[in-house]
């Protein structure tokens, strides 16, 4: 199976952060002080979609049911009234499966201005009983007023000492061992050519796969042989005194 699914983090802990400010608005939703809507925001690749779908079970302590939307959904106000209409009344008074409050995700959110104008009435009316998360490659162009009603957190790339031991945790449990010297070395070239998360694990079991299926050394090629050049040979003419004149 791919690194990047066989190894993607399975709980909010496991999602490397280095961020501490990213580190104390999580925990600001998970403790229930913030109830606002979320928007994740930042690089593709840096945990952001990750984030927003561990950190409902985070914040109700077990396993919960989340509602994904595409933001394809929201192209205009009847596309917001068609969604939230039959489920607002409900969204405002229950709650799923006994949950304390309930969740949206929205991958990439993007609405057009007047799907956004709907929104903002929509967010206002759930906000207390549903949990709004929505991430973004592009905070600079979502709607004002909906920026206005929701937290704001930029999740930048993880650094490479907060993913070695990670790293080294995946390459133990592969039966590949590595310097920590030379895992840093990989880790940071890596992260400076590409933030994503998913290329590093791409990558990473490029790496492993190489080091299992090492490719056969090259017959070194012959030496090509010096060709030595012999001086001509000296003419020796003797001396005959009969044939002086």
């Amino acid at each position: 199976m791919n690194f990047e699914y066989k190894y993607a983090p399975q709980k909010l802990s496991d999602v490397i952060i280095s961020d501490s400010e990213v580190r104390y608005q999580l925990d600001s939703y998970i403790s229930g002080d913030n109830i606002k809507p979320l928007i994740l925001h930042g690089s593709y690749g840096t945990g952001k979609t990750t984030i927003a779908k561990l950190l409902p079970t985070e914040m109700e302590g077990k396993p919960v049911v989340i509602e994904l939307l595409r933001a394809t959904e929201f192209n205009s106000i009847n596309d917001v009234n068609e969604l939230f209409g039959c489920t607002n009344n409900f969204y405002k008074l229950f709650t799923i499966e006994g949950q304390n409050r309930n969740y949206v995700v929205s991958n990439e959110v993007n609405f057009t201005h007047k799907a956004a104008v709907a929104f903002r009435d929509i967010v206002d009316e759930m906000m207390f009983a549903t949990q709004f998360i929505f991430t973004t490659n592009n905070v600079e162009l979502l709607d004002a007023g909906l920026l206005d009603r929701c937290t704001k957190v930029f999740v930048p790339a993880a650094q490479p000492e907060d993913w070695l031991p990670r790293i080294k945790w995946i390459l133990k449990q592969e039966g590949v061992k590595l310097s920590d010297a030379k895992i840093l070395k990989f880790l940071t070239t890596q992260l400076g050519a590409n933030s994503s998360n998913r290329s590093l694990l791409r990558e990473l079991e490029d790496v492993v796969f190489k080091i299992r299926h090492p490719q056969p050394a090259k017959a070194a090629a012959p030496k090509p042989v010096a060709k030595v050049t012999l001086p001509p040979k000296a003419v020796v003419k003797v001396f005959n005194p009969l044939s002086a004149t």
